[in-house]
């Protein structure tokens, strides 16, 4: 059987049937395939209702929404349940929180994550899969972000301070701080031994999806942790790129 036309594996049991509104063909990595997989075939074409609290009603979700989580071949997140109307329900959609534990706990591998940024993309296609939880890779839109875990964990750690502090996601990212801000938190040594550490990823896709994720501590921030010399790590490129070749 042949493989499949966007994720290149087997088996591919659906025929080749994109709309013309795809756009992505340039990543398809058996491009003289005319097949499709289970997989990429369910995340492109699946429609599906979720039900709007703030609305009292239900919604279309195209998949391109979602982000996503496989453990192997099961579908962790999202997770279907039902049917309305013709579509199928989906529920508990990932929030930003759950894609945080995802980051800080994979589950075994091997396990497949996909997190959409825009949610206007189609993603899950291009996600490579993992091989351990303590060095993996993460579809991060259309970009392939390796995740080196506890850098990972220091990383958020010091971003999650300094939003501790009052600064914002957009500054931290950028450096660029309010002199409101900066009033208040430049003669502080943390505050310029923290910023100093995100310094060295600004720029890459690492500290966005740090940022992406992050939460606001909802307590005191505690005393501050001794953090040791941060190794940089560069962001992959646009292209999908094998972490493992």
């Amino acid at each position: 059987m042949s493989n499949c036309y966007l994720c290149g594996t087997t088996p591919a049991p659906n025929k080749l049937a994109l709309k013309n509104t795809f756009t992505a063909h340039c990543f398809a990595k058996f491009p003289e395939s005319d097949r499709l997989c289970d997989r990429c075939q369910f995340s492109i074409d699946t429609r599906a209702n979720y039900w709007n609290e703030t609305k009292g009603k239900y919604s279309l979700l195209y998949a391109r929404n979602w982000s996503w989580l496989y453990q192997g071949d099961r579908l962790i997140s999202p997770v279907f349940d039902g049917e309305h109307e013709g579509f199928p329900v989906v529920k508990n959609l990932a929030t930003r929180v759950e894609m945080r534990n995802w980051l800080l706990n994979p589950p075994e591998p091997p396990f497949t994550m996909a997190i959409a940024e825009s949610g206007q993309k189609h993603i899950l296609f291009l996600a490579q899969e993992a091989q351990s939880k303590d060095l993996f890779p993460v579809q991060f839109e259309m970009d392939a972000v390796l995740i080196r875990r506890s850098f990972f964990a220091e990383l958020l750690d010091i971003f999650e301070r300094l939003m501790g502090l009052g600064a914002n996601k957009s500054d931290i990212v950028s450096g660029q701080y309010k002199s409101q801000f900066l009033l208040s938190a430049y003669l502080d040594p943390d505050f310029q031994e923290w910023d100093a550490a995100i310094a060295k990823q600004r720029g890459g896709r690492l500290l966005e999806l740090v940022a992406h994720v992050a939460q606001k501590p909802t307590e005191k921030i505690d005393e501050p942790k001794s953090i040791a010399p941060i190794e940089e790590i560069k962001p992959i490129g646009n292209k999908q790129l094998s972490l493992w070749g």
